[in-house]
């Protein structure tokens, strides 16, 4: 599952993916996630989207990295008291990064 979570700034949207353990290592979750941001980007004309993982979630964290998404903060999570981590892409970024599918690591 991959989602958008709009803002109430209409401008900017939270990216967020969970991926079924026997789809794991694949690099289905990079792929879906590209995909996504481009249509974030080119479709949509979102100005930036974020994301957030649990500091212990290392193939999420390592996706973020791949995809160009730069660590905004870590925080521990209200909810749960998890260690987490919070990311940002901006458009300008995303967009030159997309073109040609030049993402960095992939």
């Amino acid at each position: 599952t991959i989602t958008l979570s709009f803002a109430t700034d209409a401008k900017a949207a939270a990216l967020g993916f969970v991926l079924g353990r026997a789809h794991w290592g694949q690099g289905l979750g990079s792929e879906a996630a590209r995909e996504v941001l481009r249509y974030a980007f080119e479709t949509l004309a979102l100005e930036r989207v974020t994301a957030e993982a649990a500091t212990r979630n290392v193939a999420s964290l390592r996706i973020l990295a791949k995809l160009g998404f730069d660590h905004v903060e870590s925080f521990i999570d209200e909810s749960d008291g998890e260690h987490c981590e919070r990311f940002a892409l901006d458009a300008d970024v995303g967009t030159s990064l997309l073109a040609g599918d030049a993402m960095p690591g992939c």
